[in-house]
């Protein structure tokens, strides 16, 4: 697929190289910066660059699923609690036989 990412007026195309591939289309996957492949022509300090620009502008725009969803406002869960033992007499330990 062919993607494109316009810097200072100019068109960059670059690539996804996940493994597993289809990983690149799960919401689940943490993109890398290491994923992201420049096809066009770029000295190396401009290429690790733009890389981190994709990945930033990238990032920004996917949910990040690194973050837990936020609580649902229903009251069944809220209202259900894990019981705890109330009349539980405390366990000794055993004592050490003396010599």
């Amino acid at each position: 697929m062919q993607m494109f990412y316009k810097n200072g007026g100019k068109l960059v195309e670059y690539k996804l190289v996940t493994d597993p591939n289809e990983a690149e289309y799960w919401t689940t996957h943490r993109l890398k910066k290491s994923e992201i492949k420049i096809i066009t022509e770029r000295d190396r300090s401009t290429a690790a660059n733009l890389r981190q620009e994709i990945l930033d502008d990238i990032i920004s725009r996917e949910p990040n699923p690194s973050r837990k969803s936020a609580t649902t406002a229903d009251k069944v869960p809220q209202k259900r609690q894990a019981t705890k033992p109330i009349y539980v007499k405390a366990r000794q330990t055993k004592r050490q036989a003396r010599r």
